[in-house]
Parts: structure tokens; C-alpha cells; sequence
């Protein structure tokens, strides 16, 4: 009779306690469902860019419908190194850019001819977005963005070089470097 008794306490004590357990999976379940629990979504928006240049607005926004590639991403781009540079190549790479093939990518061509860069194009000779010390301008870009919601991450790529060279010289010093862009999807 004893041991009747001790084996119907050890199973109301894995009753009692499994059921709370149940009750606690099922509330983690919800919430991860829902996205409560999602990392991205505690994470802060930011737009990182190599010491001296600032990103200092960032905004994407989705394409029209699937397939289209009416998507944007737009900076807002100060340079702040201390010396004129030239882009002559910048993209944006991630999980939800350029789904189509169309990379989300501006070359020297297509950066000198933003309208930021209006009687600034060819700067000495280097085709390209030109940004004078201290200047601030605007880049858009074009492509399909995959998603219509939600946070996103990826990788934006910049090639530069200082203003002062040549096309020759720009080409054999230029400058790539990749930063962060976390942002949500307009």
C-alpha cells in the first residue's frame, strides 16, 4: 500500500508540472508565430558607412507587384572624410534585393548621371557620383525588393576614389568597402 501511495505522488507531480510545461510551450509557440519573438524585429534600423562617410536617412521601399522592378533604395550620403571622392560603383546586396537578377547596383555611368550630381559629371575625368568635402547627396536606387514588409538586412557596397586623380590613376587606387543597411521595407 505504501508504494501504491508513493507512485501516485510521483505521477500527480509529473501531471501538475508536465501540464505547466505544456501551457508554457504553447505560450512560446504564439509568440514566435505572431513574430514576437523574432530578433530582427528588436533590432534598430541602421545605415552604416565607413569612418568619414555618414548615411544619415536611409529608406526602401517595396516594389508594386511581384516580378516588377519599381523598388527603391534611397540614401542620403554626407562625405565627411576630408578630402573631395568620386563612387564609381555602389550596390546593395541581400536577401531580399534583386530577386529578379536585377542587382540593386548603380555604376560609374548611371552614378554620374543622378541628379545630384548635375555639373559635376566626369569629375577630372572619372565618370562617377562626385562628393566635394562636406557635400550631402541623395542615391537612389532601382530593382525588385522581394518583400512588401517586415525588416530587412543587407550589405551595401561602395568603390571610391579621392577626387584629385585621374581616370587612369582612379581605376589602380580605388577604395571598395562594405558596411550594413538594416531597414523596414515601406
Amino acid at each position: 500500500m505504501f508504494m501504491k501511495k508513493k507512485a501516485q505522488a510521483a505521477m500527480e507531480f509529473l501531471m501538475t508540472y508536465g501540464w505547466a510545461i505544456l501551457v508554457v510551450l504553447i505560450v512560446i509557440g504564439a509568440l514566435a508565430y505572431f513574430g514576437v519573438l523574432n530578433p530582427q524585429n528588436l533590432l534598430p534600423e541602421k545605415c552604416t558607412l565607413p569612418v568619414g562617410l555618414s548615411c544619415d536617412e536611409h529608406v526602401v521601399r517595396a516594389s508594386s507587384t511581384s516580378g516588377a522592378n519599381d523598388g527603391t533604395i534611397n540614401l542620403i550620403i554626407t562625405n565627411g572624410i576630408g578630402e573631395g571622392i568620386i563612387f564609381t560603383e555602389m550596390n546593395v546586396t541581400g536577401d531580399l534585393y534583386g530577386l529578379s537578377g536585377t542587382p540593386c547596383a548603380l555604376d560609374a555611368a548611371a552614378l554620374n548621371n543622378l541628379p545630384d550630381n548635375a555639373g559635376e559629371e566626369d569629375y577630372n575625368g572619372v565618370a562617377g557620383l562626385h562628393f566635394a568635402n562636406g557635400a550631402t547627396k541623395t542615391v537612389t536606387m532601382t530593382c525588385e525588393i522581394g518583400e512588401t514588409s517586415g525588416k530587412t538586412s543587407g550589405v551595401i557596397k561602395i568603390t571610391y576614389c579621392t577626387d584629385t586623380l585621374g581616370a587612369r590613376q582612379c581605376s589602380t587606387f580605388s577604395h571598395p568597402v562594405e558596411r550594413e543597411l538594416m531597414t523596414t521595407i515601406q
